[in-house]
C-alpha cells in the first residue's frame, strides 16, 4: 500500500506532498533532526532576504520586472519585503524622535491658532480642527502625541500607494498595464527608499555629523535617480515620456503625502 501524506491524506508519489508541500516524516524529529531543519530554513530566508535586497536596491525597477516573469521563488513576496522594511524603517525614525527634547523643539508652535491659514481641500472641515489640533498641541506639546503619531504614520503610507498607483493608471493606458503592476513596481520603490534610509540611519550612528550631513544629499539624489530609472526599466518607455511621467507622479506622490500626514497628524492629537 502506497504511503499517504499525513497533513491532507493525498497518496504520495515522492518524498513530498503533491497537494499541499509537506515532507513525508512518519517517524517523530530527532532534536538534531529540529535544529538542522530550523538553520536551514533561518539559512534559506536569509540567502532570500539578501538577494532580495541586493536587487532592490543596486538594479531598479529589476525585482518588478523578475516578478511579473515568474522569477518569484528567489525573492522575498513583495508585501512582505515592505512590510518588515516598512516596520523597521518606522522604529528606527520613532526611536531618532523620541530623543529627550527632538519632537518638542522641532514642532515648537508660537502665535495664535486663530490665525491659522488653511487653503486645501475641505476647508469648512479641516480649518476647525486644525485650529483645535494647534491650541491642545500648543497648550500640552506634541512630545504626549508623538506615540500616536508614529503608530499611524504607517497606515497612512499603506493608503498612500494604492492611490498613486490608481493615478498611474491614467498615465498608462496605452498599452494596457494593471493596476497591480502600478502597485507592485510602487511598493518595490517604497521599499527601496525604506531601506536606503535605514542604512543612512545606521550610518548616522557611527559616523560624525561632518559627514552625514553630505551623505543625506547623495542618498536622496540616489533616490530621485533610482526611481525614474526604475520606470525605465519596468516600463521600457523612452527617456523624455518617462521623465514627464515620473514628474507627474512624483507631483501627486508629495501633494498626498503631505494631505496624509496632515490627516495623521490631526487624528493623533484629537483623537488622543
Amino acid at each position: 500500500m502506497s504511503a499517504v501524506c499525513l497533513n491532507c491524506g493525498a497518496r504520495l508519489l515522492g518524498p513530498h506532498c503533491s497537494l499541499c508541500g509537506q515532507k513525508h516524516e512518519p517517524q517523530p524529529p530527532t532534536v538534531g533532526h529540529l535544529l538542522g531543519e530550523t538553520f536551514e530554513s533561518i539559512t534559506h530566508a536569509d540567502s532570500r532576504l539578501w538577494r532580495t535586497l541586493g536587487t532592490l536596491l543596486a538594479r531598479p525597477g529589476e525585482l518588478t520586472r523578475q516578478w511579473f516573469a515568474g522569477h518569484r521563488a528567489s525573492y522575498l513576496p513583495p508585501i512582505r519585503l515592505y512590510l518588515v522594511l516598512s516596520v523597521a524603517f518606522f522604529l528606527m525614525v520613532a526611536l531618532s524622535a523620541g530623543r529627550p527634547g527632538v519632537m518638542d523643539d522641532e514642532l515648537n508652535i508660537n502665535g495664535e491658532c486663530s490665525r491659522l491659514q488653511y487653503n486645501g481641500p475641505f476647508p469648512s472641515t479641516v480649518a476647525p480642527k486644525l485650529r483645535e489640533a494647534c491650541e491642545k498641541v500648543q497648550r500640552e506639546g506634541f512630545g504626549s502625541y508623538q506615540g500616536a503619531f508614529f503608530r499611524n504614520l504607517p497606515k497612512a503610507m499603506f493608503v498612500l500607494l494604492p492611490l498613486v498607483a490608481a493615478f498611474m493608471l491614467l498615465l498608462y493606458w496605452r498599452p494596457r498595464r494593471l493596476y497591480v503592476e502600478h502597485l507592485l513596481h510602487l511598493v518595490h520603490n517604497q521599499s527601496a527608499i525604506y531601506a536606503a534610509f535605514i542604512v543612512e540611519g545606521a550610518l548616522a550612528f557611527v559616523l560624525p555629523d561632518a559627514v552625514t550631513g553630505p551623505l543625506t544629499i547623495v542618498l536622496v539624489g540616489y533616490l530621485v535617480w533610482y526611481c525614474y530609472r526604475s520606470m525605465r526599466v519596468f516600463y521600457g518607455q523612452p527617456r523624455l515620456r518617462t521623465v514627464a511621467k515620473f514628474g507627474a507622479i512624483s507631483s501627486v506622490y508629495l501633494i498626498l503625502a503631505l494631505m496624509l500626514m496632515l490627516f495623521t497628524g490631526l487624528a493623533s492629537v484629537l483623537g488622543g
